[in-house]
């Protein structure tokens, strides 16, 4: 599949939830990535999740500083990469992996299940999926994906 088309149509997805919350969304997807190893429903689910967390990290913050990135980029080890990166509060300190553990929310009505999923789909998939602070503020969640096998042999592996 073609993550650059899936991330549009997640994106198209939440525009009005983006629009809603004040939230300033920027997308920076390379030309030219391979097709990728996954199936498009799951990693729209996944991409549903990360935006939409986002989005929620943000509520809490002044209007004009709502910033919302995406991007797509080729990474190391026949992989693509996707990036979500926030303008919210971000993570307790060294919290970024508790994020990940099962039922574990910072949201009054989340169950804490969303992310957790998210990372076993990636695996799955033969992918990673880690968040980090980003600076000044904010988080980042990024996931690789495997390149489809076929597409390695255009795409100079």
């Amino acid at each position: 599949m073609d993550i650059n088309e899936a991330i549009r149509e997640v994106i198209e997805l939440t525009h009005g939830e983006a629009t809603k919350s004040g939230a300033s969304v920027q997308t920076q997807l390379a030309d030219g990535l391979p097709f990728i190893e996954g199936d498009r429903v799951e990693l729209q689910q996944v991409l549903l999740n990360l935006i939409m967390n986002a989005l929620e990290a943000m509520s809490g913050v002044s209007d004009s500083s709502r910033q919302l990135f995406v991007s797509s980029d080729k990474a190391d080890s026949d992989c693509v990469l996707v990036t979500v990166r926030d303008s919210g509060p971000g993570f307790a300190p060294h919290g970024a992996e508790d994020v990940f553990a099962p039922f574990y929310t910072t949201k009054p009505t989340g169950l804490g299940m969303g992310l957790s999923i998210c990372r076993s789909i990636i695996e799955a998939r033969g992918g990673r999926l880690w968040a980090s602070a980003n600076v000044p503020r904010g988080a980042v969640v990024q996931f690789t994906v495997p390149a489809h096998p076929a597409a390695l042999s255009s795409w100079g592996a």
